[in-house]
């Protein structure tokens, strides 16, 4: 491709020399002879400070913020290059996003839940769909590995160019509109499941929050339409501002106004639910009212594409769940484990709520926090869990630089001040769980919050990498004993 192609809507005033361009980059280390290297300033890097890295490397143009002069390859300064990052390589690929029918999903709970729901829907009625998401990727039916939320601009831009899928599911993230990884990207379909408390570190208000989730309901394409929680009071915000500015909007909720509305649920499985004048009864397989909301909205967004209700509750009796949401490991003693990722005030509730609802057992709760993250919700989560739990196990999650020591700290000053007497602290996260196992009575129920299924990146005492293969281990080491 030609670097003319590649940038002239950029630079209307300005010729572009006609070089012709191998590939994209905006990490310096990645750049070979005949790319175009992209200065981008990040929170610990300056990409800026590489140009020149780049060049010896072989960029032939260079894009980035900075007036500078005098390299040796010719330079285009613009006003963001996050921004530039993101149009110019929807450019590069041939704008994939206009050959899919793309559904994006924000909110701060139940985007990758309602992710799968969604594909599962669209997949049980014969239609193709690729998944971008927290856990996982799906491709052309293939796994690729998630490495965020959502990606960066570049590399969301390569994954759907390499889908021929018909549909694409992504989430959304606030870190992801913000740093315009979506940048490029047009959406026929935007959910809202809900906001609370949660990046207060990065946004610094729920305004600010608030804000920035909106952002996808401004990327739809001309015809693309709103699907949004009526339920919560942001979502009514929501609602009301998009409505204002002529975007289409369709809800789901309790209200007879709601386009989806729920009139039951039966505080297990069932939920009795009306579209357009007819009633019908689903069986969920995910326990919990935050849940079901998150069925709504793939019910709604599917119902929206044309699936039939009937097709819909066939669908549902078959969805086997989400890697590291409420997975349920039961032993032959009669204690359960479930490992779940609720890691937000209001995700911790909604989760722990719903195992005490249906269990009137010995609730024990092993969590942590991770490192360089919000801190102001820590209090009310460790609140939250001395609610509901009968013993709280405090324990180390992800590191992120931060000193052990000083995390270790942290817990003991949290428990000594909100932990009522039913906190304890174990620092390694493998020996809580194990400590939670060799402790537990028939009938009693371990629930092991924040990571759900991804990897552990600190080094613990048992031989396992995630929460689930050490509830596994454990069980097969007394498996072994018996």
């Amino acid at each position: 491709m030609k670097l003319s192609k590649l940038i002239s809507h950029l630079f209307t005033h300005r010729k572009i020399p006609e070089i012709d361009i191998n590939s994209i980059q905006f990490k310096s280390t990645l750049v070979r002879k005949g790319d175009v290297f992209i200065a981008i300033k990040g929170y610990n890097e300056d990409g800026h400070n590489y140009i020149k890295d780049s060049i010896l490397n072989g960029a032939v143009a260079v894009i980035g913020e900075k007036d500078i002069k005098s390299l040796s390859v010719p330079y285009f300064q613009v006003k963001d290059s996050r921004e530039a990052l993101g149009q110019i390589a929807a450019i590069y690929y041939n704008h994939p996003s206009s050959v899919h029918n793309m559904i994006g999903i924000t909110g701060t709970n139940g985007k990758t839940t309602t992710a799968y729901m969604v594909r599962h829907l669209l997949q049980s009625s014969q239609k193709s769909c690729s998944l971008i998401s927290t856990v996982t990727n799906y491709i052309n039916g293939m796994e690729l590995i998630a490495t965020a939320t959502t990606p960066d601009a570049l590399e969301l831009q390569r994954i759907l160019s390499l889908s021929s899928d018909e549909f694409a599911v992504m989430e959304v993230s606030s870190h992801g509109l913000d740093q315009k990884r979506v940048e490029g990207i047009h959406f026929d379909f935007g959910i809202f499941t809900n906001l609370s408390h949660e990046h207060l570190d990065y946004h610094h208000d729920l305004d600010q929050y608030f804000k920035i989730k909106s952002e996808l309901f401004y990327r739809l394409k001309p015809q693309g339409e709103a699907i949004v929680n009526s339920s919560s009071p942001w979502g009514t915000k929501l609602i009301e501002k998009l409505r204002s500015d002529g975007i289409p909007v369709f809800t789901f909720g309790k209200s007879p106004n709601d386009t989806l509305q729920l009139h039951s649920y039966d505080g297990n499985s069932i939920i009795n639910v009306s579209w357009q004048g007819e009633r019908l009864d689903l069986k969920l397989n995910m326990p919990g009212i935050y849940n079901v909301q998150n069925a709504l909205a793939a019910i709604l967004v599917a119902l929206r594409i044309g699936i039939n209700f009937q097709s819909i509750k066939n669908s549902f009796e078959t969805f086997t769940g989400v890697p590291g949401r409420f997975e349920v490991y039961k032993h032959s003693s009669g204690v359960t484990f479930i490992v779940d990722y609720a890691h937000t005030p209001d995700g911790l509730e909604n989760f722990l709520k719903t195992v005490r609802t249906n269990h009137d057992k010995k609730l024990i709760h092993i969590f942590g926090f991770r490192g360089k993250k919000d801190l102001s919700k820590r209090k009310f989560m460790l609140q939250t869990s001395v609610f509901y739990s009968d013993e709280v196990i405090l324990t180390i999650d992800d590191l992120n630089g931060v000193e052990k020591e000083n995390m270790v700290s942290e817990l003991y000053e949290l428990s000594n001040r909100w932990g009522k007497g039913k906190t304890r602290i174990i620092v390694d996260r493998t020996k809580a769980i194990e400590y939670a196992w060799e402790n537990a009575s028939d009938e009693d129920y371990i629930v092991v919050t924040g990571k759900g299924p991804e990897t552990y990146m600190e080094h613990f005492a048992l031989p396992t990498e995630t929460d689930e293969k050490t509830i596994k281990f454990l069980f097969a080491k007394q498996a072994s004993h018996s």
